[in-house]
């Protein structure tokens, strides 16, 4: 189990986690000492360690909703109009 007392919950870890193994595969250099290898343990480390400092971006804005959904109906075509009763009278 992992021990985590400042990240929020599992999944924000793992976001963490996934971002700074990301960097470490692309080259950037341990911020702590581990015998470890894998990018993804040695990021898993860091991050339970405390050393990566993270922040969320601002959240999006919500805008009003100017489209208003067209409703729907099934009541059919009157006989008289292009439809599906023309062509079934065509036929």
């Amino acid at each position: 189990m992992i021990e985590s007392g400042f990240i929020g919950n599992k999944f924000e870890f793992i976001t963490i986690a996934g971002e700074r193994c990301r960097q470490l595969q692309r080259g950037a250099r341990p911020r702590i000492e581990t015998d470890a290898r894998k990018p993804v343990t040695i990021a898993q480390q860091e991050v339970l360690a405390g050393v990566i400092e993270y922040a969320y971006g601002p959240f999006p804005e919500e805008f009003p909703d100017e489209a208003e959904v067209a409703e729907v109906t099934t009541e059919g075509y009157p006989a008289g109009e292009a439809g599906m009763d023309a062509r079934d009278q065509g036929a």
